[in-house]
């Protein structure tokens, strides 16, 4: 038995090294990182899925299948629903502005200027990227709270009884998230942005000048055009990572106002590590997962349409 056992571990080792001599190195390099996203990324993933498929008894921890109805019930309720409009609303507008403000800024940073003045801007720009989220959350409550904002101080000083509360409405609160992610995110934008427009041929632009066209068919014509792959990618991008941004949100109102900066990410969190209520917690991520990836394949294939 003991033959047959060693014989076999031989034959195993045998086998392994001519398959590893039969395979590309790359394959080896690439490896250990396709591991390390099956582990921590797929894996997880499906255990979720399934996850959204079940209940668990909590007085016994058993669990059994119920299909979509996790499902139909989140569907149900309104507050969940709110919180997938508000998600839609928070990434889509926040996308928009980041590519849209970065792609303004880029073209002035990539002007004909003062060499020293555009060193000094493209400084000062990187500095809000620069800074964590939860620094750029606490700011921004210090911004926003009445009794010792800067803003505030002035609209009293010129003479307003207007209440400076930009993060303690409903109606501004959500608004005001979307602007501070602007803030602090465009910079990237501008830096990918102004890398795309550094490939883009000099002689085009100038012989568009001297066609007699405008500086804003320029961009449109020849500029927008030429980043056109770099600017959905961006959005992209940007929507996937935006939709799922949980620390602003959190730290600045924790979904507050009377729900009104809710969005998938605080819900599910919510849901998850405050009500221990796992299986919607699941069913919230997955939905979650449904609507970037439904975002990110509309967007693909309008990329790829041309």
């Amino acid at each position: 038995m003991a033959g047959d056992k060693n014989q076999r571990r031989r034959a195993f080792s045998i086998r392994m090294r001519e398959l590893l001599a039969r395979m590309s190195p790359g394959y080896v390099f690439v490896l250990p990182a396709v591991l390390l996203i099956i582990l921590f990324a797929v894996y997880p993933m499906f255990y979720v899925a399934r996850m959204s498929l079940t209940r668990i008894v909590r007085t016994t921890g058993e669990s059994y299948g119920v299909g979509i109805q996790n499902y139909l019930d989140m569907f149900a309720t309104p507050l969940f629903v709110k919180a997938v409009r508000q998600t839609v609303v928070f990434a889509s507008f926040s996308s928009l502005g980041h590519v849209v403000l970065g792609l303004i800024l880029a073209l002035g940073l990539n002007a004909n200027l003062n060499r020293r003045f555009l060193t000094i801007c493209r400084t000062a720009i990187l500095l809000p990227w620069a800074l964590s989220p939860i620094v750029v959350a606490i700011i921004a409550q210090l911004w926003a709270y009445p009794l010792i904002s800067p803003i505030a101080k002035i609209l009293k000083a010129a003479g307003s009884t207007a209440e400076f509360l930009p993060l303690g409405r409903p109606g501004s609160a959500l608004w005001t998230i979307v602007g501070i992610n602007i803030w602090q995110f465009t910079p990237f934008f501008i830096l990918m942005i102004l890398a795309g427009l550094q490939t883009l041929d000099p002689e085009l632009p100038e012989a568009a000048k001297v066609d007699g066209a405008s500086p804003l068919r320029i961009i449109r014509h020849v500029t927008i055009p030429h980043l056109r792959r770099v600017l959905m990618t961006l959005a992209l991008f940007d929507f996937v990572t935006t939709a799922a941004y949980f620390d602003l949100i959190w730290v600045t109102t924790q979904g507050g106002p009377v729900r009104g900066t809710e969005v998938l990410a605080t819900y599910t969190y919510r849901l998850a590590f405050l009500n221990m209520d796992w299986n919607r917690a699941a069913t919230s991520g997955m939905v979650l997962l449904l609507v970037s990836t439904t975002i990110a394949l509309l967007i693909t294939f309008y990329m790829e349409r041309d």
